[in-house]
């Protein structure tokens, strides 16, 4: 008789192990009006990982833990892999009477991701600021409570691409025999790139802070530019150079984010009556400015220098079939304008002929849009009334496009939003949708792009004080709050089918949206 065990036992042991050292040293002094900071450290950190597997199978039950119970299928893998950090560092910080202030820092790190060539790399940076309400001109400027300029530039390194990129690796692969001894075949893991550096970002910033009568207004500004080189990237190459292996890792973009924050805040009390208001605004513009001329085109989504990261990628559309002069148009060279090679039909979704060669298909594919807002918004109300108090925060976002791939497709037995009844038919030809069965209309195009601004009421909180209380006071209680509090009570926004707070790579709605919460909660002061 043949007893068939199908129990396995699995073990993994992937304990890392490590240490961090770091030493700092500080001075202080200052000569008459003149101020002075200093510090300089250093630190050595390393890490190492020793992954060890084993399997069998074989058991007699579930119950059995040790490898020795198993009686077929024995798999043994081990790895080890190191990583290390080195940093030294300083920083000047500078004050002249309160009123001028300065403050320089600089970083030499080595890390052991990047070829001996490129190891180490230096990042300076460098800040000021004049506060100007601190000077003998302003002091009669009554309204004004606080105005500080500053500026800052500065650089920051980025190693974090794994371990060994820049290194020719081995791994242990296709066993075969030689006789009849059974050989261990060798295969090259990945192709390295020893010429690899850090990834630097250069970040310039202008701003001030000001308050007005005597602080009961509040306003903060900044104007920053951003901009990350020597991006440390897989570009897409010819299989005939890789094979089954991944593009290595090279210095190949350049990426800049120009932006702006403005925030403001007002508070005021008068008698039993306090309220306060705020508001912050910005908006940043992406774009990739170097990517050696390569094209990453991915899920519908491009990287493509002069545009935004990750833009959609798509036809243009620029309307639906509706009369036999739409199935007759020509494009820019007089040619009739073919859907994949086939005749459309009324109710298709016309697309733009990009390359005018009368023939829409993936060669006809452009931008079509981005996912990043032209504005990001949020403010704040409340107001307090003797012990009762009411608060709320709004946020929201405007100018950005999400696309809605769920739309696209109608599957057999598969249900669909209401909108597909104002669908095409020959007794509604003016419906907002294309016509059913024309698959044509399934492409990634501009025509499921979908406004995505909203406003939302993220939370609202409604509560009661009592306060020197004699109930309180004979328990040690100081005070007792009792409040209400709701999140996401209120959207306002065009997309109705959807949470327009998802996330823009969520094109087929696979996340759950934020829910709807209340909550009743007590604070108690001893």
């Amino acid at each position: 008789h043949v007893q068939l065990f199908t129990h396995i036992y699995q073990l993994k042991l992937i304990p890392p192990t490590g240490y961090i050292n770091e030493n700092i040293l500080t001075y202080d002094f200052s000569v008459g009006k003149h101020s002075f900071n200093l510090l300089a450290g250093h630190s050595i950190q390393a890490t190492r990982w020793d992954k060890n597997e084993a399997s069998k199978q074989g058991f007699a039950t579930d119950n059995i833990y040790e490898m020795d119970g198993g009686t077929m299928n024995d798999h043994v893998t081990g790895s080890a892999e190191e990583s290390s950090l080195q940093s030294f560092f300083g920083r000047l910080n500078y004050n002249y009477g309160g009123r001028y202030l300065l403050e320089m820092n600089v970083r030499h790190d080595g890390s052991s991701r990047m070829p001996k060539a490129h190891r180490y790399a230096t990042f300076p940076s460098f800040s000021g600021a004049w506060i100007m309400t601190n000077e003998k001109f302003m002091e009669n400027v009554k309204f004004l409570h606080s105005l500080k300029l500053r500026g800052s530039w500065g650089k920051l390194g980025n190693q974090e691409i794994g371990n060994y990129a820049y290194a020719a690796t081995l791994a242990a692969s296709g066993s075969y025999y030689f006789g009849d001894s059974k050989q261990i075949g060798m295969k090259t893991a990945k192709i390295p790139n020893e010429n690899i550096k850090w990834e630097t970002t250069t970040i310039t910033d202008f701003g001030f802070d000001a308050a007005f009568w005597g602080g009961k207004i509040n306003v903060t500004f900044d104007w920053y530019e951003k901009n990350t080189s020597d991006i440390l990237m897989k570009l897409a190459m010819p299989g005939i150079f890789l094979g089954s292996l991944d593009a290595p890792y090279q210095n190949a973009g350049k990426v800049r984010n120009r932006g702006w924050e403005l925030a403001a805040n007002y508070f005021d009390q008068k008698g039993d009556w306090a309220w306060q208001a705020g508001f912050s605004l910005s908006g940043v513009k992406n774009e990739i400015t170097d990517m050696k001329g390569v094209e990453d085109i991915s899920n519908n989504t491009i990287n493509r220098e002069g545009e935004a990261i990750g833009s959609y990628y798509g036809l243009k559309a620029i309307g639906i079939y509706r009369t036999q002069a739409d199935l007759d148009r020509v494009n820019a060279n007089g040619q009739k304008i073919l859907q994949n090679n086939q005749e459309p039909q009324l109710g298709d979704i016309m697309y733009e002929d990009i390359d005018n060669n009368g023939n829409i298909n993936d060669a006809d594919r452009t931008v079509i849009g981005n996912p990043f807002p032209k504005m990001q918004y949020s403010f704040n109300l409340g107001f307090s009334y003797k012990d009762f108090d009411v608060n709320t925060f709004w946020q929201g976002i405007a100018g950005v496009y999400r696309y809605n791939w769920d739309e696209t497709t109608i599957s057999n037995g598969g249900n669909k939003t209401s909108r597909w009844l104002d669908r095409w038919s020959e007794s509604n030809p003016d419906g907002s949708m294309p016509r059913l069965g024309g698959t044509i209309n399934n492409n990634y195009s501009s025509f499921w792009l979908t406004k995505g601004d909203y406003l939302r009421l993220k939370n609202l909180e409604i509560g009661y004080t009592f306060r020197q209380r004699e109930f309180l006071t004979k328990l040690g209680v100081q005070s007792l709050r009792l409040y209400l509090a709701g999140t996401n009570l209120l959207t306002f926004t065009s997309l109705d089918d959807y949470d327009p707070e998802k996330l823009s790579t969520d094109s087929r709605n696979d996340v759950h949206p934020n829910t709807r919460t209340y909550s009743f909660g007590v604070n108690v002061k001893f």
